[in-house]
């Protein structure tokens, strides 16, 4: 074999070769594109699921915010109705005190707490019903403090030193049975909780 014979061969060679590095190179190529584009398109269902998770909580958070606003709102509504009863009920008792009933009503508010006078004491009331009182209990001894105002609808005890206060009147009854009140009212008007 000659000397050209053999360049021949070995470019013959050479080029054969190259022709297979560069086939092997363009697989190699092609496979990772395919596995990059895989890549790709699992990095994108994944960014992609975690944005609708994402906007699945935040859509949960914004409709919790507005019921919890929306049943603050219910709540205060219906609160606002309650003390409007309450506020009904304590003009009332304005019209009560100006019929006649309202004589045994005071005496029977007066006799219930008379009894816990101990020592020195004041018998606070409205000074309309001071009258009436020194009527109804002659033998009473205690310091009569009758008050300006028509907001007294029954009597108050309090002893000299301030330290015993009894209330006995129409408006701290209606505050002492309040939170029932406001129960059984919530439920007849708005229907149990």
């Amino acid at each position: 074999m000659s000397h050209q014979d053999l360049i021949n061969a070995l470019l013959q060679d050479g080029s054969r070769q190259c022709g297979q590095i560069i086939e092997k190179a363009r697989a190699d190529a092609e496979d990772i594109i395919k596995n990059t584009e895989k890549e790709i398109e699992q990095r994108k269902k994944v960014h992609l699921n975690k944005i609708e998770a994402d906007i699945k909580i935040k859509s949960m958070q914004i409709i919790n915010r507005a019921k919890l606003n929306a049943n603050g709102k219910i709540l205060k509504a219906k609160y606002e109705v309650i003390e409007n009863i309450f506020q009904k009920a304590t003009e009332r008792f304005f019209e009560i005190k100006n019929e006649n009933k309202y004589l045994s009503i005071f005496e029977k508010l007066c006799k219930e707490v008379l009894g816990d006078i101990k020592g020195e004491t004041k018998v606070i009331m409205d000074r309309e019903d001071a009258s009436l009182f020194k009527k109804l209990f002659l033998d009473v001894k205690a310091e009569l403090a009758p008050v300006n105002t028509s907001k007294v609808f029954g009597i108050e005890l309090i002893t000299k030193n301030g330290s015993v206060i009894i209330k006995n009147t129409l408006n701290s009854r209606l505050e002492k049975i309040k939170p029932e009140l406001m129960l059984e009212l919530n439920n007849l008007l708005f229907g149990k909780i």
